[in-house]
């Protein structure tokens, strides 16, 4: 084994030792708060914010799943009227990275409120038999 590939591999089992440890001990220090994800239980006042959205089971994981799979379909009609109530100063606390997201959320729960829980995706177009 050349003197390169030795250290590599020492490199890497350190690298992944160090992972496991960092990881184990974050899981012990700072628990899910409140049924919230860990990403959001860190900042008292990301709390505060969804602390409205809490009310409705699951409404939290399904803004998190159609923010990270781009389709805000996932999002329920439940989920889309506690969704309302939010203040708008509060998402860019949760969505820093984003500001196009929560417009997207609130245009399309409006939609969703508007048309009574009716989804606002365009129906498919049929093709007619000549």
């Amino acid at each position: 084994m050349s003197k390169a590939s030795f250290r590599f591999s020492i490199a890497l089992i350190l690298a992944c030792v160090f992972m496991v440890t960092a990881m184990s001990l974050a899981a012990e220090v700072l628990p899910a708060a409140a049924g919230l994800p860990p990403l959001f239980s860190q900042d008292p006042d990301i709390l505060n914010c969804l602390s409205t959205l809490q009310a409705v089971q699951g409404c939290v994981q399904e803004i998190i799943a159609s923010f990270f799979s781009h389709q805000v379909q996932l999002i329920g009609p439940a989920c889309c009227k506690t969704l309302n109530e939010v203040d708008d100063k509060c998402w860019p606390k949760v969505f820093p990275f984003d500001p196009f997201f929560p417009p997207l959320l609130k245009n399309y729960c409006a939609n969703v409120i508007a048309g009574g829980g009716a989804s606002s995706t365009p129906p498919t177009p049929t093709l007619r038999a000549r």
